[in-house]
């Protein structure tokens, strides 16, 4: 019986190992130049935001293009 409990551990292991997590690192006030993938746009009292993985962008203009600015969740 022994033999098939560590069988089972082995294999719960193994299946967890292709779990991938994402940590932002990037403080609020960061400015990126290209926003992750399949992130939700979102408009809250006419602004425009996007939401990725629970980090918020708010795209601003400069003389290069769009960039993002990372912001605090809005309210």
């Amino acid at each position: 019986m022994i033999a098939g409990t560590t069988a089972a551990v082995v294999a719960s292991s193994a299946a967890n190992n292709n779990t991938t997590v994402v940590i932002n690192t990037m403080p609020v006030g960061s400015v990126v130049a290209v926003l992750p993938p399949n992130c939700a746009q979102v408009t809250r009292a006419d602004v425009t935001y996007y939401s990725c993985d629970n980090v918020w962008y708010k795209p601003q203009y400069q003389a290069s293009g769009v960039t993002y600015l990372i912001v605090n969740p809005p309210e």
